[in-house]
């Protein structure tokens, strides 16, 4: 009867002891000493939030979070460091616990904490990141996150792993990829960050990622998947513009285009013509993916394609596309290093006397220069070209003698120019 009277009389203390507990005020405490820059002096504060009002608000996991990646940055001890990183992760796992539907990638994100502090535990990261993206793979948005998990499923493969094969590393590389091309189409904000972690991926995975491995991964699934638009587009996407000439990825390819004609499915589609020296279905699809495409960054790419390829010798459409191209991304300056070959090339066919001819020469120097302040990278490049183009074209003595300056002179042919020279 005493036992039972004790415990009776210690819940009624606990609590009695809850109910003193006033957590909308302790909150404000500790956040009070947030705004004033007193994380480190929060901790205790907020602590005993967590522990006494764990349901009360999301927030006080958030703001602990943020206590912890303060404390944790600044402590040297490693023994130190990695017990505040195993705290974080018990705080996620609250979190979750409490407030599921706000952090559904806690698994995830206790993962990073690991791998971000440089705590030594690869196998468990791993575990955590495969459950993670298994569990959560739509509410994913963490670039790095991606980037890590399969720079360690290789890492693990490559370390003579029984449990992994070439297929198993490629199922991975194929989910990770579609996550990431999915990512980049919905979160444009974040494109880069997501360009580039699936820039570094291809690079760790270049070895299995050769023609004929992906080409034997795709043709054992393509029958099972051929009407999945997201895997077709991230199958494509994987082989490199040198596989494209291999009949799986044609058949992909066509496959993914009769379901629905794209900006990408066309780009794919004329791929596989070039490759199979169809020129004039190339022209036609590449046309067509420019055409569809909606982001002026890629339309300006798919046009620099045709006027440097397929139509390069004709020259006065290659022209007309290196002005959209340059009017779509005025920081391609490449362009305008294209469209001085151009002019320079056509120098003895559309000048009329050797002034003129010089004077195409002085119009592909001024379009080099237009190259460099597009886009600095090329000024190196730019300057050899002008100075190549130099004995060629007219000098400022030569417009003074021939009393040109502050004048102009009209070139026809395919480059329909007006050239007015410097006053001076």
């Amino acid at each position: 009867m005493k036992i039972v009277f004790s415990i009776v009389s210690v819940l009624i203390f606990m609590n009695s002891n809850a109910q003193k507990f006033d957590c909308d005020s302790n909150i404000k405490t500790y956040q009070d000493l947030l705004k004033n820059n007193k994380t480190a002096e929060a901790y205790s504060d907020w602590n005993e939030v967590r522990k006494n009002c764990p349901k009360e608000n999301e927030v006080i996991y958030s703001d602990g979070i943020t206590i912890l990646e303060y404390k944790i940055e600044n402590e040297i001890a490693p023994e130190a460091k990695e017990k505040l990183v195993r705290e974080e992760m018990k705080v996620y796992d609250q979190y979750y616990a409490n407030f599921p539907n706000a952090i559904p990638t806690y698994e995830i994100q206790k993962a990073m904490a690991l791998f971000n502090h440089k705590i030594e535990a690869n196998d468990e990261i791993l575990s955590l990141l495969d459950s993670g993206f298994t569990k959560a793979s739509k509410s994913i948005t963490d670039a790095s996150a991606c980037y890590t998990y399969f720079s360690l499923y290789y890492a693990k493969a490559k370390s003579d792993n029984k449990n992994y094969t070439a297929d198993s590393i490629l199922d991975k590389y194929m989910q990770i990829n579609t996550l990431l091309d999915a990512l980049m189409a919905t979160n444009a904000a974040k494109a880069s960050d997501y360009r580039s972690a699936q820039r570094g991926i291809r690079a760790l995975a270049k070895e299995i990622t050769t023609c004929d491995l992906l080409a034997a991964y795709y043709e054992k699934r393509f029958e099972a998947n051929k009407d999945n638009p997201d895997w077709l587009t991230t199958a494509l996407t994987n082989f490199t513009v040198k596989c494209s000439g291999l009949p799986i990825y044609n058949a992909m390819a066509e496959t993914n285009y009769q379901r629905k004609a794209t900006a990408k499915s066309a780009y794919y589609l004329a791929n596989a013509c070039l490759k199979q020296r169809k020129f004039p279905e190339a022209i036609k699809y590449f046309t067509e993916a420019e055409t569809l495409e909606t982001n002026p960054l890629e339309k300006a790419k798919l046009d620099y394609t045709l006027a440097t390829g397929l139509l390069s010798n004709d020259k006065a459409k290659a022209k007309e596309l290196l002005l959209k191209t340059i009017a779509l991304d005025p920081k391609m300056g490449r362009a305008y290093l294209f469209l001085a070959e151009l002019y320079s090339n056509s120098a003895e066919e559309c000048g009329q006397t050797p002034f003129q001819k010089k004077a195409v020469y002085y119009l592909a120097q001024e379009t080099i220069k237009k190259a460099a302040l597009a886009e600095p990278i090329l000024k190196t490049t730019a300057q050899k070209m002008i100075e190549n183009l130099a004995p060629k074209a007219l000098s400022s003595t030569e417009i003074l003698q021939e009393k040109m300056n502050g004048k102009s002179i009209k070139i026809g042919c395919w480059i329909n120019e007006t050239i007015t020279f410097p006053s001076k």
